[in-house]
């Protein structure tokens, strides 16, 4: 988040690492984040080395030294591969199969960063999160009465973003990454299980309405694909619309699930007062994107700030509740993200 603010004009104790903000954001951050939460079911302390090599690769970024950090998460990003092979053995499915695919779009891209090019890693970084989304996604609805040709129509419009990100991303691959995108939301939200957990209440509802935003940022980035050319900070808008209105929007959904299970707690920690971060969460990403489309650079550090206030407040509120349930140990041998 300091980098990112840096990045956006608030040049406040300037870091060499600003300039490797992304690569610490999907690497650093959620490559570490999806790497522990996948390990640890697995109950092979060795395996710990690949969160930390991709959390160790922020250090070597802070220091400047970005051929070392990007080398670790090549190392961190095999690691997972190989991890997702072995539940792929395990247990034959779509849903692991889609894991190791988007392990793979992770490992190309950070090859891809020792380029020194951010704009070729980025569709691969997109991948390496979309993939696993969905494929968690797709585990919490293998109960639903969802036909096979509905899955077979979801698949395909899965891989038809893997076939934009190969013919050329920032071309003719943008408009084809971005149909996919548009498709797999629409199909997300006619399908998930947010049509009856909205109903609810408490936690469930909380969820519901968070999955249901993140979607709506996601349809929002395939349309911004499709139609936006090269005006100036369109990347920028693509980007954070991905990462901010999506990616952070599925993370604040199921974080009260995700943190205590990774703790060994039974507690699922929920206050109404995380409707506040997520509302400021999706006005940043809105703000961003007004500001990118204007050239309004006052209000483009305003959402910065805007949404790392959500993302820390929203970190900070999760660890004091989750602290203050009982300490109940709970089996870790399944967690979903």
């Amino acid at each position: 988040l300091w980098t990112g603010l840096n990045r956006i004009g608030w040049h406040v104790f300037m870091l060499p690492a600003s300039a490797y903000h992304g690569a610490i954001m999907v690497g650093g951050f959620l490559g570490t984040l999806i790497g522990i939460e996948k390990i640890i079911p697995l109950k092979k302390p060795m395996l710990f080395a690949i969160p930390l090599s991709s959390a160790l690769s922020v250090l070597l970024f802070v220091f400047d030294q970005p051929f070392l950090a990007t080398s670790l998460l090549i190392l961190a990003s095999l690691g997972l591969i190989i991890v997702f092979v072995y539940y792929l053995k395990r247990e034959r499915s779509l849903i692991y199969t889609l894991m190791v695919v988007g392990a793979g779009h992770w490992l190309v891209g950070n090859v891809m960063l020792l380029t020194k090019s951010y704009p070729l890693a980025f569709p691969w970084w997109v991948g390496f999160i979309l993939f696993l989304i969905l494929s968690e996604r797709l585990e919490l609805m293998k109960f639903l009465p969802i036909s096979k040709s509905k899955k077979v129509l979801f698949v395909t419009f899965i891989i038809l973003f893997v076939a934009g990100v190969v013919v050329s991303f920032h071309g003719i691959g943008n408009i084809i990454s971005g149909i996919s995108l548009v498709c797999v939301s629409i199909w997300l939200l006619r399908n998930d299980l947010i049509g009856i957990t909205i109903r609810k209440s408490g936690l469930q509802k909380f969820i519901a309405i968070s999955l249901l935003c993140g979607y709506t940022a996601l349809l929002v980035v395939g349309i911004f694909l499709i139609t936006f050319s090269n005006e100036w900070l369109a990347y920028d808008a693509i980007v954070h619309t991905f990462f901010i209105g999506f990616v952070f929007s599925m993370i604040f959904a199921h974080g009260p699930i995700i943190l205590p299970a990774v703790l060994g707690l039974n507690s699922k920690p929920f206050n109404k007062i995380f409707y506040l971060w997520v509302l400021l969460l999706h006005s940043s990403w809105l703000l961003r994107v007004f500001s990118d489309a204007f050239i309004e650079l006052t209000l483009r550090r305003i959402s910065g700030t805007i949404s790392a206030i959500a993302m820390l407040a929203y970190f900070v509120t999760l660890a004091l509740l989750t602290l203050h349930h009982p300490n109940k140990k709970s089996d870790k041998s399944h967690i979903t993200v």
